[in-house]
């Protein structure tokens, strides 16, 4: 139901992200009209915020009521269970590594050519799970639990699956997870906001700036996890940027919150009073 993951700024992600870190609460609803006068922020015009807005409501993720002559956006309830599984995996992501216990998880199976849009879509759950491929239908984490992979597979209907918990004997298969893109994530989040970092510092960031950059900030970790297969420490090259990336996300996405949310509702008294108490931020203790 969630639009699909690109680079670069794409307004339905763009759009998912602003309600996600606002109006993700059971009921909370947003007009029509703040939300294009938010995105237009972003620096999106009113065509494509409408345009964005349309899809996000024909897939079934944003469902549009009408009070008086006033229309009204809200999350799905499906859609919200969807960006909340999200929101813990991305704001989770890059935590103090917890022991590992050397084991992995071996996941084999078999999808028929007829179904290869499935096996597609198999695949791409597996990688946000955190597995890299050893060979076309086998796949490794050392991390996933069993638990986990059974309800990816279970969603897709496959049948000829097989799960392991595995001891690697030689050298571990760190070979399945090409680790440059998300090397460059990082080197790209960590350029471009550590200096607003120490702008939030110095509390040079106003409520309208801290809409706009906690959200592109939001925007650009949720990447993250896509790229970064979540290796264990030892596994790891030394220094990898993992840590400080986290930590460089939580305290500027945290520090702004207060401020973005103010900016919402700013934003939301302009166009229906009644609904200004609607948006509240979340930080990241809350995941």
């Amino acid at each position: 139901m969630l639009p699909r993951a690109r680079s670069g700024a794409n307004p339905q992600h763009l759009l998912v992200t602003l309600l996600g870190d606002f109006w993700l609460d059971e009921g909370a609803e947003v007009p029509l009209g703040a939300v294009v006068e938010m995105m237009a922020a972003f620096g999106t015009s009113t065509a494509s915020a409408r345009r964005a807005i349309a899809r996000l409501v024909d897939r079934g993720t944003l469902l549009s009521t009408r009070s008086g002559r006033r229309a009204r956006l809200r999350i799905a309830p499906d859609a919200r269970r969807s960006v909340q599984d999200t929101a813990v995996r991305i704001m989770r992501f890059g935590r103090e590594d917890t022991d590992w216990d050397g084991r992995w998880t071996l996941v084999a199976f078999s999808v028929p050519e007829e179904r290869r849009q499935v096996r597609h879509q198999v695949r791409n759950a597996l990688r946000w799970l955190g597995f890299g491929a050893l060979f076309d239908g086998v796949w490794i984490s050392p991390r996933a639990s069993v638990s986990a992979v059974e309800d990816v597979l279970r969603e897709h209907a496959l049948d000829a699956v097989s799960i392991f918990r595995v001891e690697a004997v030689g050298s571990p298969p760190v070979e399945a997870w090409p680790l440059e893109g998300a090397e460059a994530a990082y080197g790209d989040v960590l350029a471009v906001y550590a200096p607003i970092r120490d702008r939030v510092r110095a509390g040079e960031i106003g409520a309208a700036e801290a809409l706009v950059v906690r959200t592109r900030l939001m925007d650009a970790w949720r990447r993250i996890p896509a790229l970064d297969p979540g290796l264990p420490d030892p596994l790891l090259p030394p220094s990898w940027p993992r840590a400080a990336g986290y930590a460089l996300f939580v305290e500027v996405y945290d520090t702004l919150g207060p401020l973005a949310e103010y900016r919402a509702r700013q934003i939301v008294a302009h166009h229906d009073e009644d609904l200004t108490d609607h948006p509240r931020h979340h930080t990241s203790a809350k995941w």
